[in-house]
């Protein structure tokens, strides 16, 4: 039966280096071992949370959406990672309407009580603006996209 180390091909490289008269490890086969200094790795590949040590987690809230006669509110901040955001509208007989930072009443409106999705690419916010007289309450889901348990380092 054959061991790990010699479908690795560690064990022929050991005895190379022994013939040669090197007492030390063999070299780890390509692929294997850590990368030499001064060289960066592949992009996007650095794990989520890598910076913090916390690991991504999803965060609920609910953000009074200012009327249209005040400036737009922002409903997801730019943060680093892409995200995916549920947003619930109030069923009531006025809309929340989303868009960028110059949203207004004509942008794309929120089905009312309907769960509705938007992926953001990192450093994007989002903005959200009413045709309602009061502020009205947005429920929002935010969660980071776990594209292979990576993100683009800058």
């Amino acid at each position: 039966m054959r061991s790990v180390q010699d479908m690795l091909g560690l064990a022929a490289a050991m005895e190379h280096d022994r013939a040669l008269g090197n007492p030390g490890p063999a070299l780890v086969p390509a692929g294997l071992g850590a990368q030499p200094a001064g060289t960066f790795g592949q992009p996007n590949t650095e794990a989520l949370g890598a910076l913090t040590g916390a690991p991504p987690r999803t965060t609920t809230r609910v953000i009074q959406i200012a009327p249209a006669t005040v400036s737009p509110t922002m409903v997801v901040p730019p943060t680093r990672e892409s995200r995916v955001i549920i947003l619930i509208a109030p069923f009531v007989g006025f809309g929340i309407f989303i868009g960028d930072t110059g949203v207004k009443i004509s942008d794309m409106q929120l089905p009312p009580g309907l769960p509705y999705d938007v992926v953001l690419p990192g450093f994007q916010e989002l903005y959200a603006v009413t045709d309602a007289p009061v502020f009205l309450p947005l429920r929002i889901q935010i969660a980071a996209i776990l594209i292979g348990d990576r993100e683009r380092k800058l």
